[in-house]
């Protein structure tokens, strides 16, 4: 399902807006907080990682580390679908279109890309749609390269950050994250060229760097 990047309707004389969706656009921790809780678990946000912090409930202790990836594939299959947005996020990308080209990269199992799509397509969110695996930095690069203008990054977690950052400099990264117990946890953002709390705070900075 995987989109041609010779087939995104890119405009090369506009700039580019590359945005993640877990966390970005889409409530993914409020979402899993709940998955976990009828599956009797829970998230103990003691660090800013899956694994070791998702616990039984009823024995009070860490979930098998071999465990983790079958969790997440169950959770993707079966809340992907309705998960709620992040307030603003699909009424600020419908005022950016106006100006950028905007494509959406998310890390997501491949058999569940199609299940993003239809979710972003069910909230009028018609955008080029890219899923990935592993570090962002590769595609980014060839991303930007559809472009004749700036190309901004939107990403909530530090690692995407940092590689995109390392691997090109032409793209203008913002760090979003607006999950307040995630903010606690957070670890230090050194790659990233803004900050972002909320979605007005990403406007006014591709607007003010366009």
């Amino acid at each position: 399902m995987q989109i041609d990047l010779k087939n995104l309707k890119i405009d090369n004389s506009i700039p580019l807006i590359i945005c993640d969706a877990d966390e970005v656009i889409f409530e993914f921790m409020k979402s899993f907080d709940k998955y976990l809780n009828k599956n009797d678990m829970s998230f103990s946000y003691n660090s800013f990682r899956l694994n070791g912090n998702i616990m039984y409930l009823k024995e009070n202790k860490i979930v098998e580390a071999d465990k983790i990836q079958n969790i997440i594939l169950d959770f993707f299959k079966n809340c992907t679908l309705n998960m709620p947005l992040i307030k603003e996020s699909k009424k600020t990308l419908r005022e950016l279109k106006k100006y950028t080209n905007v494509v959406i990269l998310s890390n997501i199992p491949e058999k569940y890309a199609s299940i993003r799509l239809k979710c972003l397509k069910k909230h009028n969110m018609n955008y080029n749609f890219l899923y990935n695996k592993g570090p962002k930095g590769v595609i980014c690069k060839k991303l930007e390269k559809l472009t004749n203008k700036k190309t901004f990054f939107i990403d909530d977690l530090p690692n995407q950050i940092k590689s995109v950052s390392d691997s090109t400099k032409n793209i203008i990264t913002i760090h979003f994250l607006q999950n307040k117990k995630l903010l606690k946890i957070l670890p230090e953002v050194k790659n990233s060229d803004f900050n972002a709390r909320n979605w007005k705070q990403v406007k006014e900075i591709i607007l003010n760097n366009i």
